[in-house]
């Protein structure tokens, strides 16, 4: 299993920061058409959970998370439905276990990518250019997407 390396994830969000609006949505799009399921999967997070921040920054992490594995070298194979479905169950099992016991480790091993889930902790709790915090229910749902987004992409280059 390859890891993706805080260099590949450090190129991935120098290049997405440093895109322009329309050149950011291009890339987005781009993406998007490639991992479909994903992004549906993603989107349905923000509408389950009524938090339309959870969708923006849902789909920003998506375009970083996807960009350090293609930087890394690794292009993961197209996410179906059933991929998604197959990989409910364990890991709702993983989140219980945080949730129950305070044992990530489950979650850790099911996701297996040590530092794209450290990144995504620390942008989870770091302050905005602006000093503002997310909230922390988006905190706490925005984990659970962006952990649900690196085991897929995981999986998906196995």
């Amino acid at each position: 299993m390859t890891q993706i390396t805080h260099e590949s994830i450090e190129k991935a969000l120098d290049k997405i920061d440093n895109l322009s609006d329309d050149a950011l949505d291009n890339l987005i799009e781009t993406y998007t058409l490639s991992q479909q399921d994903l992004v549906d999967y993603i989107m349905q997070a923000g509408a389950e959970y009524e938090n339309e921040d959870l969708n923006i920054y849902g789909i920003y992490y998506f375009a970083i998370i996807y960009e350090a594995f293609l930087q890394q070298g690794l292009t993961p194979r197209r996410i179906t439905e059933a991929d998604v479905d197959e990989f409910q169950e364990p890991f709702l099992e993983a989140l219980d276990a945080i949730h129950q016991k305070e044992n990530h480790e489950p979650l850790q091993e099911l996701i297996s990518q040590f530092n794209l889930q450290e990144f995504m902790v620390a942008e989870i709790e770091a302050k905005d250019e602006d000093g503002e915090e997310l909230t922390e229910e988006t905190k706490t749902q925005l984990f659970i997407v962006s952990a649900a987004i690196i085991g897929l992409l995981n999986e998906a280059v196995s």
